[in-house]
């Protein structure tokens, strides 16, 4: 630790030297000014870590876990390792890791603030997965359209469509400037309205528009264009399918069990959750959701779920579904009827229950996670199950992304979160290419 905060001090000393050759011309950084420092997320998609500073005093935009860095320490930013004032607080704008996975590495209590839901599907993930955790933080909870004010800065949480749940962009005032934040977004999922109220009604006199830009220079693959294409095409082989149906999606993308749910009722199949999906669905306390108990809705305790549980004598976790769980003897006369959100550690599991005759797997991932389970593949495959890949993309297309930077036709644009920030200069004069450890002013 004591090696980290002499390399952050270097880095420090470094960039106030070298700072003035990023400046944007014309641009000078005085007292009276909101400034701006992205330290990751420039030249990459995730770990995004924004710092902002206004009369001595600063934020953080997310502190996020690089994708291609597991082992990433904290970025050089005085308050986190060691108690600095002048730090005023940290917001979290969804509970993706790549955007609060280096919080359980902070050492001093700065204030974290973050959605609701969000801290809860964080707490929740974190007993079943080996996701990072919260560590030591207790965060505050902020809400949709409720300004925060932490000294010279008004923090105002806007929500937004995107396949994290309770994910919001970040309006950011001070010093008579105004920078809005998009985090991740997306119009096309099961909040697409909001991503369209935005456009609708954008912040009005926005200086600067820091915008991800994920499929920005990607070859388009959105064969499922939506939320609504996913349920449908999830139906056709539920239709066609004899035996249970699988379905490998991310239990924290809320929508696409919000999908599963609609194809299974259309089509007259019962759903099977296993406990994490059931705990990340009670986390979002949402009625409309496919929570056990409700018809149709049954809970399945995988092998490796159950042993987390005694390993960490967590047994009362199971006390809410005594009534609502269906046991392994049981799957296979429930096949024919029933959907199962699915995940390749559960395979033993399934062939252990002799439950997978006539079955059917959908991959309802990022293809990218497909080939890091490619021996479970290839086992499904060998038992002749069928494989359908019915996705759609937790973030904005590139049509998404230009209508969102139209809808900004004063602001200058700041890409983030795209290997590719080269490509928004396609869509407006006004773009500004940043590199990470460079201040510059809003």
């Amino acid at each position: 630790m004591d090696f980290q905060k002499s390399l952050c001090n270097l880095e420090r000393r470094l960039a106030s030297d070298q700072s003035h050759y990023h400046e944007t011309p014309g641009d000078n950084l005085t007292a009276n000014s909101l400034r701006c420092r992205i330290h990751r997320g420039c030249h990459e998609i995730g770990g995004n870590c924004v710092e902002l500073e206004a009369c001595g005093q600063r934020i953080i935009l997310d502190l996020g876990l690089p994708l291609q860095n597991s082992s990433a320490e904290l970025p050089c930013i005085d308050g986190l390792l060691a108690e600095d004032r002048s730090l005023l607080g940290v917001f979290v704008s969804h509970p993706h890791p790549d955007h609060y996975g280096l919080l359980e590495q902070l050492t001093t209590p700065v204030p974290v603030f973050m959605g609701k839901a969000a801290r809860r599907l964080i707490e929740t993930s974190a007993f079943f997965t080996r996701l990072p955790t919260l560590g030591d933080v207790q965060p505050q909870t902020y809400e949709d359209g409720s300004p925060l004010q932490l000294g010279p800065f008004t923090v105002t949480p806007v929500r937004i469509d995107h396949s994290a749940f309770d994910s919001y962009c970040l309006l950011v005032e001070a010093e008579g400037k105004r920078l809005f934040y998009s985090g991740d977004i997306r119009g096309h999922g099961g909040n697409a309205h909001l991503f369209q109220s935005v456009l609708d009604n954008p912040p009005p006199k926005i200086d600067v528009l820091i915008c991800e830009g994920t499929h920005i220079g990607r070859i388009p693959d959105f064969a499922y264009p939506d939320e609504k294409s996913v349920a449908d095409g999830m139906l056709e082989v539920f239709q066609q399918t004899e035996g249970m149906c699988l379905v490998w999606c991310s239990s924290q993308n809320v929508d696409r069990i919000a999908s599963v749910w609609e194809a299974c009722r259309r089509s007259g199949r019962n759903l099977i959750l296993d406990l994490y999906t059931a705990e990340i669905l009670r986390a979002v306390d949402d009625p409309s959701l496919p929570t056990p108990g409700k018809d149709g809705v049954k809970m399945f305790l995988p092998h490796n779920q159950r042993s987390r549980i005694i390993r960490e004598n967590a047994h009362d976790i199971l006390d809410p579904y005594s009534k609502r769980r269906i046991y392994p003897e049981y799957l296979n006369a429930a096949a024919p009827s029933s959907v199962m959100i699915f995940r390749p550690s559960m395979l033993e599991d399934l062939k252990r229950a002799e439950c997978l005759n006539g079955a059917s797997l959908i991959t309802s991932v990022w293809s990218g996670y497909l080939l890091r389970n490619e021996a479970e593949l290839t086992e499904l495959k060998r038992m002749n199950i069928e494989r359908f890949q019915i996705h759609t993309s937790g973030h904005a297309t590139a049509d998404e992304i230009r209508r969102f930077v139209a809808a900004f036709p004063e602001s200058r644009v700041v890409p983030i979160h795209s290997e590719n920030p080269s490509g928004f200069t396609e869509m407006a004069e006004r773009v500004e290419l940043k590199n990470d450890g460079e201040w510059w002013v809003v």
